[in-house]
C-alpha cells in the first residue's frame, strides 16, 4: 500500500477528519496532506512532516517510511511485469492473508488474480473477494458500482 493509500486509510480509521483541520492541528502547510493522499509517485521525503503525521495518527514513523517506498507506480510496474512474464505474483493483505497467483488484469484501483486450483480473486483497494463470496464483483461491475457511488447516486 502506498503512503497516500495508508494516509487515507489512517484518516478514515480515525473518523475521516477534514484534511485542513489536521494540517492546522499538526502545523503543516495547507494542501500538504491532500497532495500526499492523492499522489501515485513516491512522496513524503521530509521526515519531519512524516513525524508530525505519525504522532497525529499514533503510528510509528517507521510505518510511514515503509509505505513511502511502496508507491503506486511501483505496484503498477510490478503488476505489469508479472503479467507480461506470466510469473506468479505474491501479495500480503492487511489481514495477514497471503495470496499467490497470476495477474490477468489490473488498473490503478484493483487487479485480478488467478490462484492455482481455485477460482479467480479480485483485489480492490486491499480487499479480496472470490467469486463464491456474496460480495464478489467482476472488474466491470466494480467499476460501474464505484462510479455510481462516487457520483452520489444510489
Amino acid at each position: 500500500m502506498s503512503l497516500g493509500d495508508e494516509l487515507r486509510y489512517l484518516r478514515a480509521f480515525k473518523g475521516g477528519t477534514n484534511l485542513q483541520e489536521i494540517e492546522e492541528e499538526i502545523g503543516l502547510e495547507p494542501g500538504t496532506l491532500r497532495y500526499m493522499e492523492q499522489r501515485y509517485r513516491r512522496i513524503g521525503e521530509d521526515d519531519e512532516v512524516l513525524a508530525k503525521i505519525a504522532v497525529y495518527y499514533d503510528v510509528p514513523l517507521a510505518t510511514l517510511r515503509y509505505h513511502r517506498e511502496r508507491y503506486r507506480k511501483a505496484l503498477s510496474a510490478y503488476l505489469h511485469q508479472v503479467m507480461e512474464s506470466k510469473t506468479l505474483a505474491r501479495f500480503e493483505l492487511r489481514t495477514g492473508e497471503m495470496m499467490t497467483g497470476r495477474v490477468h488484469w489490473w488498473d490503478l484501483g484493483a487487479f485480478g488474480l488467478d490462484k492455482r486450483a481455485r477460482a479467480g480473486t479480485a483485489v480492490n483497494r486491499g480487499r479480496a473477494r472470490r467469486p463464491s463470496d456474496k460480495a464478489f464483483r467482476t472488474p466491470e461491475k466494480a467499476w460501474s458500482e464505484d462510479r455510481r457511488l462516487s457520483s452520489g447516486s444510489q
